[in-house]
């Protein structure tokens, strides 16, 4: 990428016109030679041409993608987010977010959400992208919990050597709110369950001072992440309606 000009273009013209009043009267420069006119001019036309040519931006063409089996919700996103429109149009564009990235991906593979299985999977690359891009404060602290989805059984057990246990809801908030240590979120479609094993950890933590809530649908976990975060600071006494 070539580089930005190092002075504006008055001083470089004020130094041209200085050096060649210096080389009419005979002054040499300190090396014993005329001074250097060319490296001021060339400053010059880099300083134009910065000017002239400005970086194009390789603007992605959303119009050629297939909306036809997007949900409305990625459409939206596809249209307004320049990163994810970029990796969903283009070739061997790597970004910083794996949430836009995953919804990139989403795009180019729109199959995948017809599929069942995968609809929690969706619904948390949502949330966790929507955490990144409006929730830009908290979104550094929040993690899931990588309990969902399927698995090997080899990969599956060693997931439990390492410690993971059934139950545990999906997301965690470390931030204490009112009389809450910490804000755990079990995501569920509009038509899922929590487990016998969710159930029970949900209580196990409600015990514990942690507000612990089982949301159905990308509208009502963000219901329940806003009515959270809107609490005072661990005041010790506010509570929510779980």
């Amino acid at each position: 990428m070539a580089r930005a000009p190092r002075f504006d273009h008055s001083f470089l013209a004020n130094q041209v016109a200085k050096r060649k009043k210096w080389k009419s009267k005979g002054v040499k420069a300190g090396h014993g030679g005329d001074f250097n006119i060319d490296a001021a001019l060339n400053e010059i036309n880099r300083s134009v041409n910065h000017i002239i040519n400005p970086v194009s931006i390789n603007v992605p063409n959303t119009a050629l993608v297939d909306k036809s089996e997007l949900p409305a919700w990625l459409i939206r996103i596809l249209e307004k987010d320049i990163d994810v429109a970029r990796a969903a149009t283009q070739k061997k564009v790597e970004l910083d977010s794996p949430h836009k990235t995953r919804l990139a991906q989403g795009i180019k593979r729109p199959k995948e959400f017809n599929d069942t299985k995968l609809a929690e999977h969706w619904l948390q690359v949502r949330l966790f992208y929507t955490l990144e891009t409006q929730y830009k404060d908290i979104y550094p602290l929040v993690f899931s919990i990588p309990n969902g989805g399927y698995r090997t059984p080899k990969a599956a057990s060693m997931m439990s050597y390492e410690g993971q246990k059934k139950g545990v809801p999906d997301i965690f908030f470390p931030i204490p709110r009112g009389v809450y240590h910490g804000f755990f979120l079990e995501v569920k479609t509009e038509k899922g369950r929590p487990s016998k094993e969710q159930q029970e950890k949900i209580k196990i933590f409600q015990n514990l001072g942690y507000y612990v809530v089982v949301a159905k649908g990308f509208d009502e976990c963000i219901c329940q992440i806003n009515s959270y975060l809107q609490l005072p600071t661990f005041d010790n006494k506010t509570r929510l309606a779980a």
